[in-house]
């Protein structure tokens, strides 16, 4: 009795500790690259993204989200309350050569300095149907106001190479 109310309390206390993260990953799952996002800069609207029922698309509805295509320039910027999708990705003509990319590159995630768990979509054709692209992916819950550094880093056999990107948080309104 004692054993379960410990693992019970500790349990509880770990999803406290998680829930309070800013980096925390979500269970929901966007694994189509046609779903849509407004790039995470000022000029851009508040969107939201519904729940695409019956399809595993995208199984979690997002009241304000934005993305973060970590190549692109620009300063980047997001509203407390608002879900953060980052991503990074390659693209190719054929299915192969995506293919090959996934092999022979790992790509990692970090916030502020702290790594994160990175959601990999595998090679599928883009919307348009011209190439083939792979999108590695971290959804952050919103965070608070303040200016996070983030980093995507590709690494294969001859090295690596690192995007790092600064995004500010305004509050909300």
């Amino acid at each position: 009795m004692r054993v379960t109310m410990v693992l019970s309390s500790l349990a509880a206390a770990s999803a406290l500790i998680v829930g309070a993260l800013p980096a925390a990953a979500d269970s929901r799952d966007i694994d189509s690259l046609g779903v849509p996002f407004q790039q995470c800069v000022a000029s851009a609207p508040d969107i939201a993204v519904p729940a695409q029922a019956g399809s595993s698309l995208n199984d979690g509805a997002f009241p304000h989200i934005c993305g973060v295509n970590m190549p692109q320039q620009g300063p980047l910027q997001a509203s407390t309350g608002e879900w953060i999708m980052f991503r990074v990705g390659d693209q190719e003509l054929t299915l192969a050569n995506c293919q090959s990319f996934e092999t022979n590159v790992t790509v990692s995630f970090a916030l502020d300095g702290k790594p994160v768990d990175v959601n990999h979509l595998p090679c599928q054709l883009t919307p348009d149907g011209t190439m083939w692209r792979t999108d590695y992916r971290f959804l952050s819950h919103p965070l608070s106001p303040g200016v996070y550094v983030v980093t995507a880093t590709f690494t294969d056999s001859g090295g690596s190479f690192t995007f790092t990107r600064n995004l500010t948080v305004i509050p909300q309104g």
